[in-house]
């Protein structure tokens, strides 16, 4: 059960899944005992280095990867060992304790709860690997055939007792035995059931933990550009068919995969009964009639949708600009854009409440009419026996809660997919694993070099850089001045990594933002970028400072922050303060004028300890007093520093 080394562990689990070395991102967490009494279901597969040197591969929930094979451990067994050293430990230390054994136990129980018990190597697909190895990973593909296969015995055993049951009635010989069989069928299925749905419980859980870390990792990565040109209604839009992709894809998809199997078994069952060509045949004909209905029916929700988007986008986007519309706008039209949009929302609601009715209710009940005339006209020609009139009964009555079940799961699946069309872009875009830091590599005297940097923006024809070429040493301010629209803040983006050059050069201390790495590049060159550009977020001054240091903060990084601060000017912004440096700023907390969110904004910049400091407009808003004072601090603080400003 227990391997030599986590690296034997972390092999045999790659082995398990058919993982390629590498290709895991591994978190690493020392954890109390307490921590590990729950359980190792939600930190599987995982690796679980014990006090001994020795680990544990743990594939899911109570399956430990051996070097004999694959096992179920129970998990109170896992905890013995790494509890039992502990507990030997505690008793050595406590033997001459003057207290009875059973007091002293329950005392050495307790203290070990709270003890570093093991340390646990969380193992997951890193959040740009492909979602099927994600899923994989998550045992969720064999747990979703678990679940089927459960609910296909499950309705398997129900139709067989009924098939008992009818049997027995159409015959005319009815005993106990019957009843008996048929009732252990039944009681066979419940849990079955139970199974299935704990199992599409987990899916839907799994699936939907999955679904929102890949969109967070995702969202992460998109272009600056690309969120520039959208608004914020677009992107909360985007935040709600995410919501809504996780709640209907699983669900929508499952009942319909289940809806294919009911439906099947039901033409099987017209297949045994009367007439079963033409009953197969109206069968075969009423799905391609709920096909046509679930296209009509995705047709006009998708009107629907870009309508109700459309609505969300302009209604945030007249929120955030209400104070300019009381300012500038008449008030009589004030409400004349979204009477218009709501009036056309109205219709395409209309419209598709319409079709989903055709496509829930008259589509399974159509084909409950359709069977039941043609049951009808079998009767009436005397065509088939009796019994064969029944299960042809039965297997109409199956067809009907299967089409139930399949339109309902069309629809949501319909949904789902309208929703993927709007968030496929940001599920796509998949930030590259950082790059580390190279060590060993002398830094260069030169804290920038650009050498014919070329930029120009997208779905433009002319480059708004072109061939700039520019050094800075360590220890040089640079001043960057030009007309506005000449290219200065895109050339100061360009030097934060903020964006990449179409073509050229551009090194930091002699080494790319290839080889460093998005943090590595932070690290060397800090920016502040313009007003508009640049946030003071809903949280503490302090928060808002350091957020290019670590968190939670050490006191020497408070006391710099401080520091910076008042040299700054911002002293009697502290000083007013009741919390400090611990006052909640920004749009829910403590209102900073242009002049603070200017400062702040330089704090930050400055407490990154960049050896390359980028500032753009940043002393705009700054009185002729405030501006010096700034400026001197800057000069003295900055190792090196790049000035973009007006002539």
């Amino acid at each position: 059960m227990i391997w030599p080394d986590a690296r034997s562990a972390g092999e045999a689990l790659e082995a398990h899944f058919s993982i390629a070395p590498g290709d895991w991102e591994r978190v690493t967490r020392k954890l109390t005992a307490r921590d590990l009494e729950a359980g190792l279901a939600d930190l599987a597969p995982a690796i679980v280095l014990l006090s001994s040197g020795e680990a544990l591969a743990v594939a899911s929930d109570g399956v430990v990867i051996t070097p004999e094979g694959r096992r179920r451990v129970a998990h109170r067994r896992l905890r013995r060992l790494w509890e039992d050293p502990l507990r030997e430990r505690e008793r050595t230390q406590l033997a001459k304790l003057p207290v009875a054994t059973a007091a002293k136990e329950r005392l050495i129980a307790e203290r070990i709860r709270s003890l570093d018990a093991a340390t646990v190597i969380a193992c997951q697909s890193p959040a740009s690997a492909h979602f099927g190895a994600q899923l994989s990973t998550a045992t969720f593909f064999r747990r979703l055939v678990s679940a089927l296969v459960a609910h296909g015995a499950a309705y398997g055993l129900i139709l067989l007792g009924w098939v008992m049951i009818g049997q027995a009635a159409f015959s005319g010989r009815w005993d106990e035995g019957w009843f008996w069989g048929w009732a252990v069928l039944l009681a066979a299925s419940i849990p079955l059931d139970v199974y299935a749905d704990w199992q599409q419980a987990w899916l839907a859980t799994a699936f939907g933990g999955l679904l929102k870390q890949r969109l967070l990792a995702s969202s992460l990565a998109i272009d600056s550009d690309k969120i520039r040109t959208q608004g914020v209604g677009e992107l909360l839009s985007k935040v709600f068919e995410s919501e809504a992709l996780e709640s209907l894809s699983l669900s929508g998809g499952t009942t319909a995969i289940l809806a294919v199997v009911e439906l099947a078994i039901s033409g099987a069952v017209i297949l045994a009964g009367s007439q079963p060509g033409l009953n197969a045949a109206l069968l075969g004909g009423w799905i391609v009639v709920s096909g046509f209905a679930a296209v009509g029916f995705a047709q006009v929700r998708r009107r629907w949708m870009d309508s109700r988007l459309a609505l969300t986008h302009s209604l945030v986007e007249n929120m955030s600009g209400h104070r300019t519309r009381i300012a500038q706008q008449p008030p009589a039209l004030w409400h004349e854009q979204e009477d218009s949009a709501l009036r056309e929302y109205e219709e395409y609601s209309a419209r598709m409440d319409a079709a989903l009715v055709r496509l829930s209710v008259l589509v399974p009940r159509g084909w409950l009419m359709l069977g039941c005339v043609s049951l009808s006209y079998s009767f009436a020609q005397a065509s088939g026996s009796l019994t064969a009139g029944g299960i042809t009964l039965g297997g109409v009555l199956l067809g009907y809660q299967a089409l139930r079940r399949l339109t309902g799961g069309a629809a949501q699946l319909v949904a789902a997919t309208q929703s993927w069309d709007i968030v496929r872009e940001l599920f796509l875009t998949n930030r590259p694993a950082p790059a580390p830091d190279p060590g060993g590599i002398t830094p260069s005297t030169e804290v920038l070099t650009a050498r014919n940097i070329t930029f120009t923006y997208p779905r433009r024809e002319q480059p708004v850089l072109r061939e700039v070429n520019l050094t800075i040493h360590r220890g040089e301010r640079v001043l960057l001045e030009g007309v506005s629209g000449g290219g200065k803040s895109t050339f100061g983006a360009l030097v934060a990594g903020l964006r990449l050059p179409s073509s050229g050069l551009l090194l930091s201390g002699g080494i790319d933002l290839a080889t460093l790495g998005e943090q590595g590049w932070r690290r060397r060159v800090a920016t502040a970028p313009q007003y508009h550009e640049n946030h003071i977020l809903a949280a503490t001054l302090l928060f808002n400072l350091l957020m290019g240091r670590a968190w939670p903060p050490s006191p020497e990084d408070r006391k710099v922050a401080d520091d910076v601060c008042r040299e700054l000017g911002l002293g009697p912004l502290l000083d007013r303060m009741p919390a400090g440096l611990y006052e909640m700023v920004g749009d829910s907390g403590w209102q900073l004028s242009q002049g603070e969110r200017s400062r702040v904004f330089l704090a930050r910049a400055l407490l990154q300890g960049a050896e390359l400091v980028v500032l753009d407009e940043s002393f705009a808003a700054l009185d002729p007093e405030s501006l010096e004072q700034c400026l001197e601090t800057v000069l003295r603080r900055a190792p090196s520093l790049l000035v973009i400003a007006h002539p």
